[in-house]
């Protein structure tokens, strides 16, 4: 099963006022990003944020290039909307960043947690590393949300989880299209009372993962009867990566 863009869309619209409370996750990823860049990388000029959510990644990255031309893109508007009210950058756009057609070219292109939701990876990157020197990301990997998709795949209950990729096999990838230069891999864990508080944190960070209308009564089911405690695994590969 595979969301569109627009569910994607509208699932990150109706999250943008909810955002920053919950995606805890996010913002320690996206400072671990730009952490890993600093070493290789010196006073970039221009700086691509593609997935830009409400801009935590680029509030990041600005406490290291203060004075570097930032442009933010998202999918959401409303997630541009907020990142509007708290990152100053030189352009913002809405678009489809795996199909848009960036002006380019950038110093360095930087993306938190959005790759993962791309139908063809390889494919971006091999468009998108041309018009960059340095590409900066972070992707779930394989064993993400493990106890929450294990919830439901015991009962046959289908649900929408992405088939997250193993680190190796996207390092192979990465490696493929693109010098790496750096890498790591981190695991941040949430935790919750039952089954159904965690599904609340999806949907308050735009990620819910009901697939369809059909499941959705059998979803909502085993979500109210679960009692068990939660733990919520976020399985996150850094990169950067250099232009060939």
């Amino acid at each position: 099963m595979k969301l569109n863009n627009l569910q994607i869309k509208n699932s990150f619209d109706g999250a943008a006022r909810t955002y920053d409370r919950y995606a805890s996750v996010q913002e320690k990823s996206s400072e671990h990003l730009a952490c890993l860049c600093t070493p290789s990388i010196k006073n970039p000029k221009t700086i691509l944020d593609i997935g830009c959510g409400t801009g935590f990644t680029a509030l990041a990255f600005q406490k290291y290039y203060p004075h570097a031309a930032y442009t933010l893109c998202d999918l959401s508007k409303n997630m541009i909307r907020a990142a509007k009210n708290k990152v100053h950058a030189s352009n913002y756009i809405i678009c489809d960043a795996e199909n848009y057609e960036f002006s380019g070219p950038y110093d360095l292109e930087i993306s938190n947690l959005t790759l993962q939701w791309f139908e063809n990876i390889e494919s971006f990157l091999g468009k998108t590393l041309p018009r960059c020197k340095y590409f900066a990301l972070s992707i779930l990997t394989e064993g993400s949300f493990s106890a929450y998709e294990y919830l439901f795949s015991k009962e046959n209950i289908p649900i929408l989880i992405h088939r997250y990729r193993h680190r190796d096999e996207l390092l192979a990838l990465f490696s493929k299209v693109g010098n790496v230069i750096a890498s790591d891999f981190r695991r941040y864990d949430l935790f919750f009372e039952n089954a159904l508080e965690a599904a609340k944190h999806f949907k308050y960070i735009g990620a819910n993962v009901i697939a369809t209308q059909q499941n959705r009564a059998k979803i909502v089911a085993k979500l109210l009867s679960s009692r068990s405690k939660m733990n919520l695994n976020y399985n996150v590969l850094f990169v950067l990566l250099e232009r060939k």
